[in-house]
């Protein structure tokens, strides 16, 4: 009798394997990735993506793809936030792309090297970013330098600097032809009129400058001039202006 169960049994685990070994196969073939679709990048190309998120042996498969950037802590692009990743169809996967916010570039080795709000290169480009500024002035060792790694810089505070200044000229919609950072002091340019903000108080500071930029055309047109608000605070009564020369 015990015979005879253990012949009924095997059969049954046979079909259970065959299913099994069938239903593989199938998520294999179904889930083979053959295309990727990329949206929301702007630094990085179409097909940098594509290859970042097919970089592995396993992302030959789709869901695996989905679960590494859904589930897992997945490295990504110095540049990139996030990748949210979803399945168009069982074969076609959909990366959207979150990308990090660029606090400033500099000139570097040929290039642009742009850094994130927490001073991180993250990316190197012959390209302009529109609406980054461009950072003079500030000294990092270039032969330290990597992308994914803290700019080497004596003193990463001017970091937190550059980041409060960029995000108040937009709150004041001000767009300086420059922006430098030389000692660690902080000036910002428009046209030949040289702007000195020192190292605290940006928002207060830079409140004041759209209404006088618009009173130094009236007053001293095209004239080259240094306008000092490195001491501002709000009990000041005057802020003067310096022609040059």
């Amino acid at each position: 009798m015990k015979k005879k169960k253990r012949r009924k049994i095997w059969p049954v685990i046979l079909t259970v394997l065959m299913t099994l070994l069938v239903l593989a196969a199938a998520v294999v073939l179904l889930f083979r990735t053959r295309a990727v679709e990329v949206e929301g990048n702007s630094y990085y190309s179409e097909n940098t993506i594509s290859t970042w998120v097919q970089r592995d042996r396993l992302s030959v498969n789709t869901l695996y793809i989905l679960v590494k950037y859904d589930l897992m802590d997945a490295e990504l692009p110095a540049g990139v936030e996030r990748l949210n990743v979803s399945l168009k169809n069982p074969w076609t996967v959909r990366v959207a792309v979150e990308e990090k916010e660029m606090a400033g570039y500099v000139d570097y080795d040929g290039a642009y090297l742009y850094f994130d709000r927490t001073g991180t290169a993250v990316l190197k480009t012959k390209k302009q970013i529109e609406g980054v500024p461009y950072i003079e002035g500030l000294v990092f060792d270039a032969a330290a330098t990597e992308i994914g790694a803290t700019l080497p810089v004596e003193d990463d505070s001017i970091f937190e600097k550059i980041v409060d200044v960029s995000r108040n000229l937009k709150k004041y919609s001000l767009t300086p032809d420059r922006i430098s950072c030389a000692e660690g002091d902080v000036r910002i340019y428009f046209g030949t009129v040289e702007v000195l903000l020192g190292d605290n108080d940006y928002e207060e500071k830079l409140q004041q400058v759209p209404p006088i930029l618009e009173k130094l055309s009236e007053l001293y047109p095209d004239t080259a001039g240094t306008l000092h608000l490195e001491n501002y605070d709000s009990e000041s009564e005057s802020i003067p202006f310096v022609p040059a020369g």
